[in-house]
């Protein structure tokens, strides 16, 4: 059928443009020899009048384009890109958008839709779009009121509270998460409902239900490390915990409370509970069976812990684009389900009479259906997990009604309901790439399919002579197909990859080669088998072959990271996103020469996202607690901490195109103040501007908050003392204040940057307008600057007002929000 209307397509196309090339040809049409040749006025067709051939057969051919589009539902695919972008733009918003506009306005886009869809089906086309765009605004709005209390600021206090789950780290450390009761010692005025504490201490583990306490330090969830970065505290808001921490000693509990009053709350409560432990004990039987990294990741792909694998396994995996398989998504549910409807309907088939009597097909897909559900509660309902299970539900319910199961539409489909439950995954990198990589797959082997099914009817069925050379052929075909999902997935991923992780991964395509057919092939059947034979004590010999696939998956990551091949690019601005993720939906989404449009937008987005046309990048780097500041150089990216912290620095050089770090110049024996009138911290801060000066863009620090450096003609101070800020603000230009004070300025005209000031703006990239004079640093005494630089900041969060930030503003002194007037 698809050939059919391939062949009808071409030969209307074609009979089209002779019907052109006839109505402007003259001499033609009928005119018998010798008579005298007239205009055919009467045969040209509208479109060409007043224009050109060219633009005839263009218009032609683009009015058959859009004909074909519109035979191949076109409509009905962009209806969850509308979706998205209404999400996209609600939760990109600086302040939260009015909920009676967004219900207002799909509203009334619907009653457009529906009153103008018999005489206006443009309009109704139109409105319909606008409502999908509302509808994906609402269900955010519906996700945020929802959404969580996040801790304002970081505390030591004593807790109490309920065990919800626990995890379990390779170093025997316990996470839990905890539903607080109550705090104290200080009371916490506004607490979270949930927050997740590590216990380092050895210790009896808590049960899952129990109430546990002790005393903990918990940290209000961070921002993003630099404007454009990825938002933490929106993560933590949206999955529901309100801090992170750690216990200071090994917390007490007391056991569940048992013959608890049923209620529907208190047996929910208990489902819940009850598939945590299940999950628990699964993770605990794969991992004594299982030590290692191998058990690690045998755990998470069974129930989705990922606390086992160790850090050097992680980072492999992720050079070489191996990371996916840690995440329980489309592959693993596909492979899990698909195993068992597979195994199911071979089963049955050796029984003909049941074939030819019962559905055989449909009770594969109900089973498989079961199966995926299963997977899906005891792994704990991540966001990707319930994408996955979504995906492939619709596409078995597709099986069970004699449906194509893997289109465009289904796809579609699922996205549709994915932005309906969770619609802050639109945001995100999982919802984003897996999506990608199906969409572009499905479109990758549907137009494979049209060149293979146009070959066969001219070249005929050929027959294979020998079983070896089947053999061969179906190894090539297999390894082929491999090769061509890993390329495809790679380059359809690689766009977001780059814009969330700042990195691609050169190595994937081989890395994939070798990892994924003992994935596909051992790891996943030997886990579901496992699985099924655990309840019965027999999951021993299943698990070992599982481990010895992920040895094998392992070793293959190493190799390639090896290699080499993991390439920084540095961070990717989101207007460049956004023009290469529309061309690729055109690429994917459109079946005729109009998808070339998408490849246009695509090499755009690529070059805009060059180092020659992504514009300069900031000079300074500030973190959101002010204690850390990194200078941008060629030379690398020098800090004020000889150990900074990795999960900030780390990111920093990530987004910087993989920048060396250049550690401070730590200054012994610091000289007095030469002048009897000048203070001690003058002659500190003269001293280090002095060093700073003969070698620039490096920091040289008397201690570990008392820095400086000269940087793109600026001279810049880091400080954690109060005592040191006015004669920081006379020397510098740029002064950094690590700790919480009520100032707000310079009365010199330095530029001064607070702990509190960065607490409301978050994280900054500040860069320097270099000043036309060089300014003479005096070590002696103040030096006098008649011009100084300035400095371009961008903020993180500045003016951003929205539930995951509001907490930023919160005083707990009065209980109170201090909101800009």
């Amino acid at each position: 059928m698809m050939q059919a209307e391939r062949k009808r397509f071409e030969h209307d196309t074609v009979v089209a443009l002779e019907a052109v090339k006839a109505a402007l040809k003259p001499g033609d049409g009928g005119v018998a020899p010798g008579a005298p040749r007239q205009t055919p006025r009467l045969t040209m067709p509208p479109i060409a009048r007043g224009g050109s051939l060219p633009m005839t057969r263009l218009r032609a051919a683009f009015s058959n384009a859009v004909s074909t589009e519109k035979n191949q539902g076109l409509a009905f695919l962009f209806l969850p890109v509308a979706m998205g972008t209404g999400a996209g733009l609600f939760y990109m918003a600086p302040t939260d958008p009015s909920m009676v506009f967004v219900i207002a306005g799909f509203v009334v886009a619907v009653l457009v839709a529906v009153f103008a869809r018999e005489h206006h089906r443009v309009a109704a086309r139109g409105a319909g779009y606008a409502a999908a765009v509302f509808a994906g605004a609402l269900a955010a709005v519906i996700e945020v009121h929802n959404g969580a209390i996040l801790l304002d600021s970081d505390v030591t206090t004593s807790i109490a509270g309920t065990v919800e789950a626990r995890e379990f780290d390779p170093d025997g450390r316990v996470r839990y998460l905890v539903r607080l009761v109550a705090t104290a010692d200080p009371e916490i005025r506004r607490p979270p409902a949930r927050v997740r504490l590590t216990a380092r201490s050895n210790h009896r583990v808590a049960p899952v239900g129990a109430l546990i306490s002790g005393r903990a330090r918990l940290s209000a969830p961070s921002g993003p490390v630099m404007p454009g970065g990825y938002d933490f505290a929106f993560r933590a808001f949206v999955d529901g915990i309100g801090a992170p921490g750690f216990f200071y000693r090994a917390p007490a509990f007391v056991d569940p409370v048992a013959n608890q009053p049923i209620t529907a709350a208190e047996v929910a409560r208990s489902l819940r509970l009850g598939l945590r432990s299940v999950r628990e004990n699964v993770s605990a039987r794969i991992r004594d069976v299982l030590p290692g990294d191998p058990g690690g990741i045998a755990a998470a792909l069974a129930v989705s812990d990922r606390r086992g694998i160790s850090k050097p396994t992680v980072d492999a995996l992720r050079a070489t684009g191996l990371a996916h398989i840690l995440a329980i998504s489309g592959l693993h549910m596909a492979l899990a389900a698909g195993t068992l409807y597979i195994g199911i309907r071979k089963s049955l088939a050796a029984f003909p009479a049941v074939v030819e009597a019962w559905p055989v097909k449909k009770f594969a897909a109900i089973g498989a259906m079961m199966t995926a559900t299963a997977y899906l509660m005891i792994s704990g309902g991540s966001v990707s997990t319930q994408r996955a299970w979504v995906m492939l539900t619709v596409m078995l319910v597709a099986v069970m009604f004699d449906r194509p199961a893997l289109t465009m539409r289904n796809v579609a489909l699922a996205a549709s309901v994915i932005i309906l439950i969770s619609p802050s995954a639109v945001v995100g990198p999982g919802f984003q790439m897996s999506f990608a990589a199906t969409a572009a797959l499905i479109s990758a082997y549907a137009a494979i399919a049209r060149r293979a099914g146009s070959r066969s009817e001219t070249a005929g069925a050929r027959a294979f002579g020998s079983l070896l050379r089947r053999g061969i052929v179906f190894a090539a075909k297999g390894i082929l197909g491999l090769a061509i999902t890993s390329l495809v997935a790679g380059l359809a991923t690689g766009l977001f990859s780059a814009h969330h992780f700042h990195r691609v991964a050169g190595g994937g395509l081989l890395a994939n080669l070798l990892a994924m057919p003992l994935v596909t092939f051992v790891v996943m059947p030997a886990g579901l088998l496992a699985m099924l034979m655990m309840p019965f004590g027999l999951d021993a010999w299943p698990l070992r072959l599982m481990g010895q696939g992920l040895e094998g998956v392992i070793a293959a990551a190493n190799y390639v990271h090896a290699l080499g091949g993991d390439v920084s690019v540095g961070q990717i601005p989101l207007p460049v996103t956004l023009i290469a993720g529309t061309g690729f939906v055109l690429l994917v989404f459109l079946r005729s020469w109009l998808r070339l449009a998408g490849l246009a937008l695509i090499a755009m987005g690529l070059g805009l996202a060059l180092p020659q046309f992504a514009g300069r990048s900031p000079d300074v780097l500030v973190s959101e607690t002010g204690d850390l500041v990194g200078l941008i150089s060629p030379a690398g990216l020098a800090s004020n901490a000889a150990r900074p912290s990795a999960f900030v620095f780390g990111q920093w050089q990530t987004a910087m195109r993989g920048a060396p770090h250049v550690p401070p110049t730590n200054l012994q024996g610091l000289k007095e103040a030469s002048e009897p009138d000048a203070p001690p911290e003058a002659s500190i801060l003269d001293q280090l501007l002095a060093a700073a000066s003969e070698q620039p863009s490096h920091f040289h620090c008397a201690s570990r908050g008392v820095c400086a450096a000269v940087h793109a003609q600026a001279a810049i101070v880091v400080i954690d003392e109060a005592a040191l800020i006015g004669a920081a603000c006379d020397r510098a230009d740029l002064v950094v204040v690590s700790i919480p004070v009520y100032l707000g300025t310079c009365r010199s005209g330095a530029t001064l940057i607070t702990s509190r000031s960065l607490r409301r703006s978050g994280a900054l990239a500040i860069t320097v307008s270099k000043t036309d004079q060089a300014q003479a640093l005096q070590p002696s005494r103040p030096p006098r600057r008649p011009k100084r630089p300035r400095f371009y900041m961008e903020a993180a969060l500045q003016g951003t007002i929205r539930p995951w930030t509001v907490q930023r503003y919160y005083d707990w002194r009065t209980r109170a929000f201090d909101l800009p007037g």
